[in-house]
């Protein structure tokens, strides 16, 4: 060692190393480090001194261990806001570890506080409070969640976290022996559940076994993020990066933290190769003093060699130099996948030879007559031109290489200048704004680099698909697919053709996207055939768009083969599996087979869940498809609920103002329309239509939803006029002009504004709109359903009862082939029914039908949902009609003050109701 400062330095690493070590395992730990021998003897005299005095030794320095060791660990049994310490689990140089529980038995739980030492700072206060609050947003199945936090009577922070029962990572794999490809996959994990705190700008920066544990049910939980730093500029504090003060552990730091050098995602990366290191090795890294790897000839605990592309990919993650590990948690992870999936992997160096054995490992008999084949033809020519060649290649490509590397440059370079404030203004750019600066700039300044347009085109679909804007992805990736398909490679062009129909189906455009999808499946097949987890994935699509376009039959084949696909090749993508699930789910939804359609969906939400966090685009795509299912079920309740949490978890990440917003809040809107909740569903409608006409967004597929939705309620309140006008605005929005295609939605325009008109009394007018057959529609049974119940109604006012009652008949039918027979829509045809009979003076007959009518309104929709109020002021009126005023004057009673609340005088309805109140009590 050089100085006594670097001599000591390295001590304290290894004594943090040996004290966490089992006893057996420290010598053979020693040995394996350059150190000297006198060194590795003070360390180990140092670690029995400590266990004899049963000292808590911290890995602070300096003040701030002064400061820690002075501030006594509270004691078992007190307690800390409304929990009580039951046992300390844990101690480091952070703080102190407890099992607690609730004292006020508000919940039954139990819970793990860390109360934090050494932080005697106003500014180290702050900072941790600050990172409380981001910390809380983390929610991941991988990650404990962060529940709570305070300070303690003497000024002590606290954190409460989910209390994880597990045991480190390294230690499960070896105690239940586990191989090294279930080793693999459960590390990824972990990779992904890092990749999801870093696109929150949150590092852990301490990672290690003890930090990884393993739940009872296999999935692992990473801990303590209490000391993450924050990437964000605004987070941290004067002096946060001058000190260098931050909390690790010694033998899992990279290189830039030993030199109290600031710290990113990269120090992570370099962690996560560590622990890699140790799952496979079984055994605690040996980093020098610099915190250097050495990987070569990396062998496991019984002597094993490591596999060399194992050892290059952990070489790769803990290279000394940040810049030169993988660019993130998710990069790592997908190089071990591509080990796992016997494919090339980005650490090992490319080379003919290295590529031809791994292609050898997948395909042994084809590569073999091939080889023999082409060796017979080659082997005479290949000599003579290989170093010509070579030199010419690598000129071309030095050249092009350098050519596209300064368009890129300037490119991105143009993006940042675009983001400053001598462009900007005041006002920081959003992720969406900058991204559609981007799209606007990369068609001019790519202009001659048609592979990298090609590129950034599908990142743009990809950003803009998950900032919920599915019209703009679609326009970027089919802008990428085009370059790919004339400039690029018809595999890549296949999987831009399997994005396209995705973000078409997103948008509500499945007649677009089946032909897409279409060509997908045959481009996957012929291009990638090994690749069944694309070729599921497109397959699945293709179902959606076909169920949506009203090909159900044909959709059922697709999806089963989706499945089956996926079964047979044992397809890992999460994602994939997911959607395979929530295609089957959409057609078995739309053929009324409602029970399979949430098992199939609850199956994909369980698939993602175990992988992904809750706020993720896929997680909330399958939500989405439950809340469907929820309300065709006649459970509006329930689509609430879902759909409420579906909106608080991801408008902390998405503008409230974004497509996927719009379409949830029309969704909850329709819920809470359901329920009879009236006014809270015209506030949802508004609300969208506000966003909407901030940003001129008129001619929208939104913007027509949300007006035909809020036009649909105004006429609930009997404003036939206003209502009225607002249908007409949707319809003619949604008419298409030359050339263009009709909306799937505007057989269900036409069908409102004719019903607004014969509500008013307009029936001539209404009936050309009514009688229209049911032609594009995405909903084809369900829509002739409502067509059919519309002309019902027209028929009874135009006492035309016959035809009325056949028509109600006929909508029965229509309706139970895709909604079960208690369904609120069967309410509606009962009442219907009932009106007609009692116009032909069929009075018993009537009643019946119209008490069925209120029992299916009122449990599908709410006893005072303005369809079931109707229905019972009805059916009292007919009571009373045949002289049973005290169960009529009962119905009364309960609907007076609903009526009163939400109707006006002039209304139908009030008019109505105050009818049947004069012949029950003469007033």
């Amino acid at each position: 060692m050089s100085t006594a400062v670097e001599r000591w330095r390295r001590l304290q690493e290894m004594f943090e190393t040996l004290i966490e070590l089992p006893s057996d395992a420290r010598a053979e730990w020693l040995a394996a480090l350059p150190d000297p021998d006198d060194l590795k003897r003070e360390a180990l005299a140092l670690v029995a001194a400590d266990e004899d005095a049963a000292a808590s030794i911290t890995r602070g320095v300096g003040a701030v261990a002064a400061a820690a060791d002075a501030q006594p660990s509270p004691a078992i049994g007190l307690k800390l806001g409304p929990y009580r310490l039951l046992a300390e689990i844990g101690s480091g140089g952070m703080g102190t570890v407890f099992l607690a529980e609730r004292a006020d038995a508000e919940f039954d739980r139990q819970v793990a506080i860390k109360v934090i030492r050494g932080l005697p700072t106003r500014d180290a206060a702050e900072r941790l409070r600050r990172e409380r609050q981001i910390l809380a947003n983390l929610e991941h199945p991988h990650i404990a969640g962060l529940l709570d936090g305070g300070t303690t009577a003497d000024g002590q922070p606290y954190l409460v976290m989910e209390y994880v029962d597990g045991e480190p990572v390294t230690r499960w794999c070896r105690e239940n022996h586990k191989s090294t490809t279930a080793r693999l996959e459960l590390f990824r994990k972990v990779c992904l559940a890092i990749q999801y705190a870093h696109q929150r700008l949150v590092i852990h920066r301490d990672l290690k076994p003890a930090n990884v544990l393993v739940r009872r049910d296999g999935e692992p939980a990473v801990l303590d993020f209490g000391i993450a730093k924050l990437l964000d500029p605004h987070a941290s504090g004067p002096g946060v990066e001058a000190t260098g003060a931050y909390w690790f552990t010694p033998t899992y730091a990279s290189p830039e933290q030993r030199r109290g050098e600031p710290v990113n995602t990269a120090t992570d990366v370099f962690a996560l190769g560590l622990l890699l290191y140790e799952m496979l090795a079984e055994r605690v890294p040996p980093t020098d003093a610099q915190g250097h790897l050495a990987v070569a000839g990396l062998r496991d605990e019984t002597g094993r060699v490591v596999p060399r592309e194992l050892a290059l990919i952990i070489g790769r993650a803990t290279h000394p130099e940040p810049s030169r590990r993988y660019a993130s948690p998710e990069a790592l992870s997908e190089d071990i996948r591509r080990y796992l999936r016997g494919r090339p992997v980005l650490a090992a160096p490319d080379s003919l030879v290295y590529r031809t054995r791994k292609m050898l490992t997948r395909h042994p008999l084809t590569f073999a007559a091939l080889t023999l084949a082409v060796l017979a033809v080659a082997a005479s020519t290949w000599r003579l031109t290989a170093e010509r060649d070579r030199a010419l290649r690598a000129e071309a490509k030095a050249q092009r290489e350098s050519t596209t590397t300064r368009h890129v440059l300037d490119y991105l370079a143009s993006l940042f200048e675009a983001a400053s404030p001598e462009h900007a203004g005041n006002k920081p750019l959003s992720p969406r704004e900058l991204i559609d600066i981007g799209r606007r700039e990369v068609d001019t300044r790519l202009a001659g680099e048609p592979a990298q347009r090609a590129r950034l085109l599908g990142v743009f679909g990809r950003i803009y698909s998950e900032l919920g804007a599915p019209e703009q992805s679609a326009e970027a990736i089919r802008a990428a697919a085009d370059l790919e398909k004339q400039y690029g490679t018809r595999e890549q062009y296949a999987r831009y053709l399997y994005d396209l129909g995705y973000s078409l189906n997103l948008a509500e455009q499945p007649e677009q996207a089946a032909p897409v999808l279409e060509e997908a499946v045959r481009e996957l097949a012929a291009a990638a055939p090994d690749d069944a987890t694309e070729r599921a994935g497109a397959l699945s699509t293709l179902a959606l768009a076909q169920a949506r376009n009203g090909d159900k039959s044909k959709a059922l084949t697709t999806a089963l083969e989706a499945r089956a696909l996926a079964v047979d090749a044992n397809v890992e993508d999460e994602t994939v599996r997911s959607r395979v699930w929530t295609a089957l789910a959409e057609v078995y939804r739309r053929s009324g087979n409602l029970k399979a359609a949430e098992e199939s969906t609850q199956q994909a939400i369980d698939i993602l869940r175990r992988t992904l966090p809750a706020d993720s685009p896929e997680v909330m795509s399958a939500n989405g498809f439950m809340t469907e299912v929820y309300v065709a079920q006649g459970r509006p309740a329930d689509a609430e609920r879902l759909l409420r949490e579906m909106l608080r978890v991801r408008l902390k990440t998405l503008d409230p103002g974004s497509a996927w917003a719009i379409t949830v809040r029309n969704n909850l809107g329709e819920a809470l329309y359901l329920q009879g909740k009236l006014f809270e569903a015209i506030e949802q409608f508004r609300e969208n239509l506000e966003y909407l006409r901030r940003e001129g967004d008129y001619d929208s597929a939104s913007y027509s939803i949300s007006l035909n939705n809020l036009a649909s309620l105004t006429e609930q309140t009997e404003d036939y006029a206003k209502a009225a006008e607002l249908f007409r605005e949707v319809l003619q929005r949604s008419t298409p002009k030359s050339g263009e295609a009709a909306s799937p939605r505007l057989p269900t325009f036409r069908q409102n504004l004719g019903r607004c008109l014969m509500l008013s009394g307009k029936l001539d007018e209404a009936y050309p709109l009514l009688e229209r057959p049911i032609e594009n529609s995405t909903d084809l049974e369900l829509e002739s359903g409502r067509r059919l119940l519309h002309l019902a109604e027209w028929m009874r006012r135009k006492t035309r009862l016959a035809d009325a009652l056949r028509y109600a008949d006929q909508a029965s039918a229509a309706f139970l082939t895709v909604l079960p027979a208690e369904h609120p829509r069967q309410g509606a045809v009962a009442r219907i029914r009932g009106l007609t009979l009692a116009d032909m003076g069929r009075t018993d007959e009537a009643i019946v039908a119209m008490r069925r009518a209120v029992e299916l309104l009122a449990k599908g929709m709410g006893e005072e949902a303005n369809v079931t109020l109707d229905a019972k002021v009805q059916l009292a009126s007919l009571l009373a009609q045949k002289g049973q005023r005290d169960e009529a004057g009962a119905i009364a009673a309960a609907i007076a003050a609903p009526i009163d609340r939400r109707f006006v005088d002039t209304s139908p309805l009030r008019r109505q109701f105050g009818a049947l109140q004069t012949r029950l009590h003469g007033t």
